[in-house]
């Protein structure tokens, strides 16, 4: 049996509806998995209700909350479960702060059922493109120092040559831009293609904003199922 825990913070809300909602996509399947499906939360305080606006919004799914008591996130939970899938990046980083052990097998929920997304490696490459920035700046600066030197000296010297002088230090601060526009050209296309990890909190906000998590998890959870079952993930 696998067993798949989604984690937020209080285990009221978001992860308490993303566990309804994956447990009925789940039952719904022609073929059940062998699955436990369960969720706690970071800061959750040991038997409190799901919120009600949760468990308005699920009824309109027809489930239910009712019955459902927040479990605090431990690292036994961490260590029972076969995939662990958060809300947030700060989720993924507090379950790894208590196991890190299970750094392999924790991802936020956008983050796993992004189809071929890595995002590790997309902030690998971006790290790439700042340091190989900054030995250009570095070697630009070596390169330049003695006239950007003469520059400033004659600048703090003539003060009638000040506007002169400026314009040719914007002259060379112009051709280092140039020597970096591929990179950073480069830089913002990664950035802009980083996908957004994150589920909104919606605790303390009004009822369409639970229904619109909801709607969101419950996307994400359709598309989660498919992918477990094109890597056939209940066959091992």
């Amino acid at each position: 049996m696998k067993t798949i825990l989604f984690v937020c913070t209080g285990n009221t809300c978001r992860s308490s509806m993303a566990e309804a909602l994956f447990r009925n996509i789940v039952d719904r399947l022609e073929k059940k998995p062998d699955v436990r499906i369960i969720s706690a939360g970071t800061g959750a305080m040991k038997g409190e209700g799901a919120s009600p606006q949760a468990i308005k919004i699920m009824e309109e799914y027809g489930l239910s909350l009712c019955k459902h008591k927040a479990t605090p996130l431990t690292e036994k939970l961490i260590k029972e479960a076969d995939l662990i899938l958060t809300m947030t990046a700060n989720h993924k980083r507090a379950v790894i702060s208590i196991c890190p052990s299970a750094a392999q097998k924790v991802f936020t929920l956008r983050e796993y059922i992004a189809s071929g997304m890595k995002t590790d490696e997309i902030l690998d490459e971006m790290n790439e493109i700042y340091r190989e920035i900054d030995v250009k700046k570095q070697h630009f600066l070596m390169a330049n120092a003695k006239k950007l030197n003469e520059l400033k000296n004659k600048r703090e010297d003539l003060l009638r040559e000040l506007k002169l002088i400026d314009k040719e230090v914007e002259a060379l601060e112009e051709e280092f831009r140039c020597q970096i526009q591929a990179s950073e050209a480069a830089l913002q296309q990664l950035k802009e293609s980083m996908p957004q990890l994150d589920i909104i909190d919606p605790f303390g906000q009004p009822l369409d904003v639970y229904r619109k998590t909801a709607k969101e998890i419950e996307g994400i959870l359709q598309q989660l199922i498919d992918k477990l079952n094109k890597d056939k993930y209940f066959e091992d």
